[in-house]
C-alpha cells in the first residue's frame, strides 16, 4: 500500500489555533468547519447540515478540538516516522570494519580467515570498495592486531596474534 507522500500528496500538519477560529464561525451559524479542518468530512457535513447537532455538538467540539487536531496529525506523524526510518541508512549502524575483521579472526581461531572470507563475512556499506577491506587488513597487520600466514593448502590466512 502506498503512503500519501509516495503518491505525491503532501498533507499539511494541522494546528489548534485555526481549529478554534473555524469553530468560532459556528457563532455565526456556519458549524462544522473545524471538523473539515480536522480531516473529518462526514461529521463536518453532519454538523454543517444540523447546525452542529443543534449546537450541542458544536459546543462539545470546543473541548475536543485539541484531540481532533492530534487525530488529524497522526497519519502524517506516522508517515514522517516511516520516512525517517527509510532515510536512515542501516549501514550507519554497522560496526566498524576493523572490529568486524578482528571478530572474524577470533571466530576463525587457529585456522584463520582468507581475504575471500573477509569479503563474504564483513557487512559493508553499499558504496565501500573491496579494496577497503584489503587496506584495513594491511592496517591491522601493521598495528600487530593480525598475523599473516599460510594454511595447509597454501592460501594466505590472517589470524589473531
Amino acid at each position: 500500500m502506498k503512503r500519501p507522500a509516495a503518491l505525491g500528496i503532501r498533507q499539511q500538519r494541522r494546528q489548534v489555533a485555526p481549529g478554534y477560529l473555524l469553530w468560532a464561525l459556528g457563532l455565526f451559524g456556519v458549524c462544522g468547519l473545524q471538523r473539515f479542518y480536522a480531516r473529518k468530512p462526514l461529521s463536518g457535513t453532519l454538523w454543517l447540515l444540523t447546525f452542529g447537532l443543534c449546537y450541542i455538538g458544536q459546543l462539545v467540539d470546543l473541548f475536543l478540538i485539541p484531540e481532533l487536531v492530534d487525530q488529524a496529525n497522526q497519519p502524517l506523524q506516522l508517515q514522517e516516522a516511516l520516512e525517517a526510518l527509510e532515510a536512515d541508512d542501516p549501514a550507519d549502524a554497522l560496526p566498524p570494519l576493523d572490529r568486524q575483521l578482528l571478530a572474524l579472526a577470533r571466530r576463525a581461531g587457529a585456522a584463520g580467515f582468507t581475504y575471500n572470507d573477509a569479503l563474504l563475512e564483513c557487512r559493508l556499506r553499499r558504496d565501500t570498495p573491496r579494496e577497503r577491506v584489503r587496506e584495513e587488513i594491511e592496517r591491522l597487520l601493521h598495528d600487530d592486531l593480525l598475523d599473516v600466514g599460510n594454511d595447509e593448502r597454501g592460501r594466505v590466512v590472517y589470524r589473531e596474534p
